[in-house]
């Protein structure tokens, strides 16, 4: 039994998918595909600037009582954006290898 099947090579016809409904629509196709990790990674970073700046915003108003518990609540903050960035990624992967098996 192989454990690794050879993948079909599609050429052009897998291209088609930019085309459908109709060929106008082409440009914003691919954009579409190209937008996507730009669009992850400059959320990924506005999130954790604004996490940021309120510690830093927090911190500065009351230095003794905030400290910790900030950044505390940086770390969750963190935790939750890494698990909505990683659902993402994967929903997209899923999205792009679901023709290729």
């Amino acid at each position: 039994m192989r454990v690794f099947q050879k993948q079909k090579k599609k050429g052009l016809s897998d291209f088609g998918k930019y085309i459908q409904p109709t060929p106008i629509i082409l440009l914003i196709n691919m954009l579409e595909d190209f937008t996507k990790p730009f669009l992850l990674s400059f959320r990924i970073f506005i999130n954790v600037l604004a996490d940021e700046l309120v510690v830093v915003v927090l911190v500065s108003l009351a230095p003794l009582v905030f400290s910790v518990h900030v950044m505390f609540l940086g770390l969750l903050s963190s935790g939750i954006q890494a698990s909505i960035f990683t659902t993402l990624v994967a929903a997209y992967i899923g999205k792009f290898m679901e023709g290729r098996h």
